[in-house]
């Protein structure tokens, strides 16, 4: 309860403070993001209100060559979080440095991140492959901004996940080559390599297209997870984790909404599934509300999540029952 205190009172005093000396730069830039929702087990009958989350945070450029971002969660399970705390470098046009914690080159933030995923909750890939953010450096550079864009990025990280500063000698690393832009068409191809202890390594090989423009976006991935021995032999199952998603996007002439959102998404799960096919599939139906305010992004959402499920024992994924079991969603999204 003090170190939340303690967080409150400094988060207000970056409001309220630092404002009034950093007028004449883009300094300081705060970070609001409120989740809250109620779900229902269509399948045990059980409901809970939860806060999905509660992060409050601030970013900004101290110059034209160094920015930062500080980021937290208030509830995450009951705990305060630290989740992006970094400092990027510019030295030049196209290219920038991020030393810090941060978000992991595998991941792309619209299956990650809660303010700008356009469902209740992430798919399989976003919340089952790997940590969301890691603590290490990368380095990003673009090779081509006009036109068709085209960047790289690559990184070296601890492999052990958030909030985890271990001594270590096996170090991730992770990288990705992007094509195109998130307005009109986009493409990825992406690694991950780390020794998950030290006598298995561990490779992530993934990929993901999408378009999208004034009326809808379209988006997919896949990625399988592979453990090889020290002497490079298979060492389990291949994790393969796929989606695919679509949203319309649909203006209403309102007072209270500027836009009607629906969307549908496909999740898959399975090991080995070339052979033994999928493990696990879950439709998602949903429909965004989205509210017609300006200073603020904000919106109301209804979901569904309809699980098919196999024989396939697919617990070292879906570690609680409830995981995998079809639920109906409500919930409130307020992004400042």
């Amino acid at each position: 309860m003090k170190n939340l205190k303690f967080v409150l009172a400094l988060f207000m005093a970056f409001v309220f403070v630092i404002p009034a000396f950093a007028q004449e730069l883009d300094v300081f830039k705060p970070i609001l993001i409120f989740k809250g929702r109620y779900e229902l087990d269509t399948e045990t009958g059980e409901g809970r209100f939860a806060l999905r989350s509660s992060r409050v945070g601030v970013q900004g450029d101290v110059s034209k060559y160094l920015s930062y971002k500080f980021m937290m969660d208030l509830s995450d399970n009951g705990k305060l979080t630290v989740l992006d705390v970094y400092a990027t470098i510019k030295p030049v046009k196209g290219l920038k440095f991020t030393l810090g914690q941060g978000a992991l080159p595998i991941h792309n933030s619209y299956t990650t991140s809660p303010n700008v995923i356009d469902y209740a909750n992430r798919p399989f890939i976003g919340k089952y492959l790997f940590s969301s953010r890691d603590i290490g450096l990368t380095a990003n550079y673009t090779i081509k901004q006009q036109g068709f864009p085209i960047a790289v990025e690559a990184g070296i990280f601890n492999g052990k996940g958030i909030n985890n500063p271990v001594w270590t000698k096996n170090f991730a690393f992770s990288g990705r080559v992007l094509f195109g832009s998130m307005t009109g068409f986009r493409a990825t191809a992406k690694f991950l390599s780390y020794k998950s202890d030290d006598f298995n390594h561990t490779l992530i090989l993934g990929g993901d297209v999408r378009y999208e423009n004034s009326d809808f976006k379209i988006e997919a991935e896949y990625a399988a997870k592979t453990n090889t021995s020290e002497e490079g032999n298979p060492n389990g199952e291949v994790l393969s984790l796929a989606y695919a998603q679509s949203m319309l996007k649909l203006p209403v002439q309102s007072k209270t909404f500027k836009s009607i959102n629906p969307c549908l998404r496909w999740d898959a799960a399975g090991y080995d599934i070339l052979e033994r096919g999928l493990g696990c599939n879950k439709a998602t139906a949903g429909v965004n509300f989205v509210f017609n305010t300006s200073v603020v992004t904000s919106l109301f959402r209804i979901n569904y999540e309809h699980f098919f499920n196999n024989s396939m024992n697919m617990s070292r994924v879906f570690t609680t029952p409830q995981q995998n079991d079809s639920n109906l969603s409500v919930e409130l999204l307020i992004v400042f």
